[in-house]
């Protein structure tokens, strides 16, 4: 059962949404999901709906919130005496995306030229934590202080890693480390009406949760694969010439299936080691090659996806005969009042492999402008 509830601004329930005429909700991983409601122009909330602040909370069986944030954009329409409008949403994750990481957090004005960098080491969850805190939590400059945002329990997850904040935005930042702390997951949580920030570990169902057409539980999928970008990277620190700090690291497997793929990587900015060696492991996991799976599952017992398996969680899917393992990404939600209702997990998003691949070549592009332009 799913309830759609109008959310005011300060992210209390004002009453449930149930004269929607349909919610197409997409959730992600360590990432921003988005929402967009459409409803008759005249329905009871639509005008608050409309309101910069207000916003939906997306609950399932009484008791989860699956998804829950801001409006960012309204539509109305008019065609003789119909009025209809589209609302379209962030979830909270969007918060992070919102905030630069920055190089003096506790400096309130320019020049900022005492720090170069905010160097933060230790275990990956507290880091996170850390650079959520003072970029966008209560150990922020008032101005930049997201309103109810404050941290979860640490739940000391991961590997030690190091941080260098300097400009880059905050979600990418922790995108990069959770990676590098061992693929830890994190979110902004709504808790009564609060937000919390969490820092979570993924759990391995790949014995628990297995999706096929023979066993009944898959009526349909899209799958698609590309080739790695990289599978053996080399990484320069400081230094110049044969002075210079030089690591490598490469992908056995992936290479075997794919042959090697070369990459050389600049980080002049540091000649420590283990940053070195995290630089090395994100840009192979960046490179990796792209598998896109989305599913249309028949929920079964022990199969059901937000019960039994959920977002980060590595789970089995077999296609053509061929059982594989991945992490769920993302899911998209469709709901009509009157049915049908439909989740469908993704890996990735379908038919989108050169898109994704290209926009991943634009990114590794502006990351190495951004590095230069942070220095």
């Amino acid at each position: 059962m799913w309830k759609v509830f109008l959310r005011n601004p300060s992210r209390e329930r004002e009453g449930e949404v149930d004269d929607f005429t349909q919610l197409d909700a997409v959730v992600r991983f360590c990432d921003v999901g988005t929402w967009s409601l459409e409803m008759d122009g005249r329905a009871r909330h639509a005008a608050a709906l409309a309101t910069p602040g207000y916003g939906i909370e997306l609950v399932r069986d009484d008791t989860t919130t699956v998804t829950t944030g801001p409006m960012r954009h309204r539509v109305w329409s008019r065609d003789g005496d119909s009025l209809k409008l589209k609302v379209h949403g962030f979830d909270d994750n969007v918060w992070l995306k919102r905030r630069l990481a920055h190089p003096q957090p506790a400096t309130s004005a320019p020049p900022y030229n005492s720090t170069e960098y905010d160097v933060r080491t230790g275990v990956a969850s507290t880091v996170l934590r850390q650079y959520v805190d003072v970029n966008a939590g209560t150990g922020a400059l008032v101005p930049r202080r997201v309103a109810g945002l404050d941290l979860d329990t640490d739940p000391l997850l991961g590997s030690d890693v190091t941080g260098r904040a300097r400009w880059q935005n905050l979600l990418t930042l922790l995108q990069e480390l959770a990676i590098a702390g061992g693929n830890l997951g994190f979110r902004v949580a709504k808790d009564t009406t609060d937000l919390l920030f969490q820092v979570y570990e993924p759990t391995d169902r790949t014995s628990d949760v297995m999706l096929s057409v023979e066993l009944g539980n898959l009526y349909g999928y899209e799958y698609e694969s590309e080739v790695s970008t990289v599978n053996y990277a080399y990484v320069g620190g400081g230094g110049e010439g044969t002075a210079r700090t030089v690591q490598e690291l490469g992908d056995t497997d992936d290479a075997i299936t794919w042959g090697r793929i070369e990459q050389w990587v600049d980080r002049r900015d540091t000649t420590d080691a283990d940053e070195l060696t995290q630089e090395l492991t994100k840009t192979l996991a960046e490179g990796v090659g792209r598998t896109g799976l989305s599913v249309n599952p028949v929920d079964i017992e022990g199969q059901t996806f937000l019960q039994d398996y959920d977002l980060g969680d590595r789970i089995t899917y077999v296609v053509d005969g061929v059982a594989s393992t991945e992490v769920v990404r993302e899911a998209r939600i469709l709901l009509t009042p009157d049915g049908p209702q439909k989740t469908l997990p993704g890996i990735a998003p379908p038919g989108q492999a050169e898109v994704l691949a290209l926009f991943r070549r634009l990114r590794m592009a502006e990351a190495r402008i951004a590095d230069l332009e942070r220095r």
